[in-house]
C-alpha cells in the first residue's frame, strides 16, 4: 500500500460551512497553574466506571526540566468536582532524569499507568515504565522492573485489539520515529515495538490510534509547516506491519492528535486543525465500522476568551486564550471525557455526548 490514505471524505468540502460547537458540551475546568508549579501540560485521563482518573505533565519553571513530574486529580461525579493535587509519578533523586507524560487505562484488575521516562533534553526519551494505582493505598506506583519498553514512549491510552493485545501510540529512539507498542495479551509487562517509519522525523512523531477489530489507523503529527497535514499509516494485521508513512489530505497543526472508537462503532479523531496554530481543538467521526475517511467534524473548543461559550468562559483565561492542545479522551456511560491544556499552564475537560457526535 503506497498510497496516501484520504482521511476526509473528498465529497465534502473541508472544513465544512456549518461547523459548530458540538451541542451539549460541558466544559469544567480540571487544575490551574500555581505559584509552585506554572508549566502544565500533556494531560491523559481513564475511568473506572466510579472514578475519573486525570494526569498531567507538570514542572515548577519550564518544559522538560529535571524536576517535571507526573501530578493528577480525581474526580467521582463527571468532572464537576475534583480532589485535592496528588503526585502519580515523582522524580528522581539524581537531578537529571524525570518522568513525562502517563497515559492510564482502567481495567477489571486495577487502574496502570504507562510512564515515560526521559534523561536531561526535550528528546532525551529512555523508555516506558509500567505502574499501577495500589488498591489500598490507592497510589500509583511502579511495578515493572525498570524500563519495560526500551526507547519508546508512549503518547496515547492503550486500546484493546480484537485479538486480545492492547496497542499503544507513541515515538521512539530519542524522539525520531512514530511507533507502537504491542503486548502479550493482557501482560502489560511485556511490550513488542513496531516502528512506522525507516526515515527520521524531524519533528515530534505523537502517535494516535483508531482500531477496528485488528486493523488499526495510526494518525501522527506532522512536523512543522506552512500547509502541514496529517501523516497516517494503516495496519491490517493487528500492528505487526504497517503501510508507508505519508501525509494526508487533512490540515494538521504540528501538535499532538488523539483518535479512537466510539461505542456506536466511529472511529474520532481529536486534533489540532491548522487554522492558528493551536487555536482550536476540533472532532471528527467516521461512518460506524470505519476507519477513515472522516465525514462529519465539530469544534470542541477555541478562540479567544470573549468568543468561547459561556460554559467555558466563566471559568478560564481572562486574557486572550490559544494553544488548546494535547487532547485525550475516554468514553463512559454514554459520554466521552476529554482532557486537554490550555497554554501549557491550566487543564481542561470536556465532556461530550456520545449521541451529539452523529
Amino acid at each position: 500500500m503506497t498510497n496516501a490514505i484520504p482521511l476526509w471524505d473528498k465529497a465534502k468540502p473541508f472544513p465544512p460551512p456549518e461547523t459548530t460547537v458540538v451541542p451539549g458540551i460541558r466544559y469544567s475546568l480540571v487544575h490551574r497553574q500555581t505559584p509552585d508549579f506554572e508549566f502544565l501540560h500533556e494531560p491523559r485521563l481513564a475511568h473506572d466506571g466510579k472514578t475519573l482518573y486525570v494526569n498531567f505533565s507538570n514542572a515548577p519553571k519550564l518544559e522538560s526540566e529535571p524536576a517535571q513530574v507526573m501530578r493528577g486529580r480525581r474526580s467521582t461525579d463527571g468532572g464537576r468536582t475534583w480532589s485535592g493535587i496528588e503526585v502519580v509519578a515523582g522524580g528522581f533523586a539524581d537531578g537529571k532524569r524525570r518522568h513525562e507524560t502517563a497515559p492510564l487505562l482502567a481495567r477489571e484488575d486495577g487502574v496502570w499507568a504507562l510512564v515515560g521516562r526521559y534523561d536531561f533534553g526535550s528528546k532525551s526519551a529512555l523508555g516506558m515504565e509500567v505502574w499501577r494505582e495500589h488498591p489500598a493505598t490507592k497510589q500509583f506506583a511502579p511495578v515493572s522492573d525498570g524500563i519495560a519498553a526500551p526507547d519508546f514512549i508512549p503518547f496515547v491510552l492503550p486500546q484493546r485489539l480484537a485479538n486480545g493485545n492492547w496497542i499503544v501510540g507513541g515515538h521512539l529512539q530519542k524522539v525520531t520515529r512514530a511507533a507502537v507498542a504491542i503486548s502479550e495479551g493482557d501482560d502489560l509487562l511485556r511490550w513488542r515495538i513496531v516502528p512506522l517509519q525507516d526515515d527520521i522525523h524531524p519533528g515530534f512523531p505523537e502517535t494516535a490510534l483508531a482500531v477496528q477489530g485488528n486493523d488499526v489507523l495510526a494518525i501522527v503529527r506532522p512536523e512543522k509547516s506552512p500547509n502541514s497535514t496529517a501523516l497516517a499509516s494503516i495496519s491490517r494485521d493487528g500492528g505487526n506491519s504497517f503501510s508507508k508513512l505519508l501525509p494526508t489530505d487533512l490540515p494538521m497543526e504540528e501538535s499532538k492528535p488523539f483518535a479512537g472508537t466510539l461505542s456506536n462503532g466511529r472511529s474520532y479523531l481529536i486534533w489540532n486543525h491548522g487554522k492558528e496554530r493551536r487555536n482550536e481543538l476540533w472532532i471528527a467521526v467516521t461512518k460506524p465500522g470505519a476507519l477513515y475517511p472522516f465525514e462529519k467534524v465539530w469544534r470542541l473548543v477555541g478562540g479567544p476568551a470573549e468568543a468561547l461559550p459561556a460554559g467555558l468562559a466563566e471559568i478560564g483565561e481572562t486574557a486572550p486564550a490559544h494553544n488548546w492542545a494535547y487532547p485525550e479522551a475516554v468514553e463512559r456511560d454514554g459520554t466521552l471525557y476529554v482532557v486537554f491544556s490550555l497554554n501549557k499552564r491550566h487543564c481542561y475537560m470536556a465532556a461530550v455526548p456520545v449521541a451529539a457526535l452523529t
